[in-house]
């Protein structure tokens, strides 16, 4: 192809039409240009230039000028004109210079909940074995913008690394992705913002909020309070004191008493029994609010609240969420997966034809807390619980089972009111 329009240029040029061969030949470069740009995958502008205010006064001005010049050719507007081109290209060339050479990183926390504040750090490196780079500006790049916040660098010498941190908060939870980090300067006139960008992508994983549960209902404090009753063991609280017998350990004496009594008098202490709850999360939602995440963040959250605040008290708890239970134990180490699967749980739409077996089995000891939409109470068997909790943090009258007799009755009695008020009307 290439001879072919060789050729075509040739016999154009030795023709009387010889005007028509650069036309030709400027047509297929310019066609070339465009099939290669085309086949060549796009990629994300590595750098970007950014106008400021000033910058933009200042290329109004040399174009004003410019124009001036051209019009009465007067030398001096020249000249004005000259120095006005001659601050941009220096601008360009140093801000270029101060970019260039430079590698940053991000160091991510491990854990973040929702709604709290924390620090992400950030390395500025300067490879440049001479040149420092001046008034440079960081900033993340979260699911395609950029964060308000951002870390600034007055000066950066050659050879060194400098580092920060900055201050940021998601009010979500979820996994949030980071694509890449972005530099950018003023240096030197401020004229213009140039800007280059990193790829960096990580990912973070945003923990559903935990509120401090600072007093539970009445008659929860009550319940937990019965499945927890002191008896001699082997814990840590002093219990009574009894006389020694034959294979006591001798360092439970009290000698205090011992001697007044004459006799040797051990220590007893209570019996560190673990209370045994279950927080189950109901995962059904009517069908309307299934894609209204952030309103049932709520139940989320409150399910969380309560795993860490028994787990912190060396509780034995558990958490249930339709059919995967998490165990938390009495140490708090077993949260860490259970606020995880919270954190990327997704809501399911409730089918009034379909019960969810999320009613766990009645076993002795454990004290039931059921965390559910009000609208999908009739989707686990709340007479299995002994609270229920809905969006808020009020304790909702846990659902016990009516007798025979009594459903009846009520059942008559709503049937019977629409025709009481109908004979009274007429």
């Amino acid at each position: 192809m290439l001879w072919v329009h060789l050729g075509i240029v040739v016999a154009l040029w030795l023709s009387p039409f010889w005007l028509a061969a650069p036309v030709y030949l400027l047509i297929r470069i310019l066609i070339g240009l465009v099939r290669r740009r085309r086949q060549r995958p796009r990629r994300t502008a590595r750098r970007s230039l950014e106008f400021t205010r000033e910058g933009k006064v200042l290329v109004a001005i040399t174009l004003g000028v410019g124009v001036g010049a051209v019009n009465t050719g007067n030398n001096l507007l020249y000249l004005m004109l000259g120095m006005l081109l001659s601050l941009i290209i220096v601008s360009g060339i140093l801000s270029e210079h101060t970019l260039r050479g430079l590698e940053v990183l991000r160091a991510l926390p491990r854990e973040v909940h929702a709604g709290r504040p924390f620090l992400t750090g950030i390395s500025l490196h300067n490879r440049k074995q001479r040149i420092p780079s001046f008034s440079v500006q960081v900033e993340d790049v979260i699911d395609g913008r950029p964060l308000p916040k951002k870390c600034y660098f007055l000066k950066v010498p050659a050879g060194t690394v400098q580092h920060t941190s900055y201050r940021s908060e998601l009010g979500r939870r979820g996994r949030y992705t980071y694509q890449g980090l972005r530099i950018g300067t003023r240096f030197p006139f401020a004229f213009f913002v140039k800007h280059r960008r990193f790829d960096a992508p990580a990912e973070l994983l945003v923990l559903p909020r935990v509120h401090p549960v600072a007093a539970l209902p009445l008659e929860a404090r009550e319940r937990l309070g019965a499945a927890r009753r002191p008896r001699r063991g082997n814990g840590r609280e002093f219990h009574g004191l009894r006389q020694w017998r034959p294979g006591d350990d001798a360092r439970d004496v009290h000698w205090g008493r011992t001697a007044r009594e004459a006799r040797l008098v051990l220590r007893e202490y209570e019996d560190e029994g673990r209370q045994r709850i279950g927080v189950v999360l109901n995962p059904w939602v009517p069908a309307d609010e299934v894609g209204q995440e952030a309103r049932l963040d709520g139940l989320v959250d409150l399910a969380a609240s309560l795993l860490v605040h028994f787990a912190d008290r060396g509780t034995d708890v558990s958490l249930d969420v339709g059919e995967t239970r998490f165990r938390a134990g009495d140490d708090a180490r077993g949260s860490g997966a259970a606020l995880r699967h919270l954190a990327l749980l997704a809501f399911q739409p409730w089918d009034p034809l379909v019960v969810a077996p999320t009613a766990p089995h009645r076993e002795p000891g454990v004290t039931w807390l059921l965390v559910s939409h009000p609208d999908t109470m009739a989707a686990v068997p709340g007479r299995r619980f002994d609270h229920v909790f809905d969006r808020g943090v009020e304790l909702a009258t846990p659902v016990a089972e009516a007798p025979p007799e009594a459903a009846a009755t009520e059942a008559d009695a709503a049937l019977a009111a629409p025709l009481a008020q109908a004979l009274g009307e007429a």
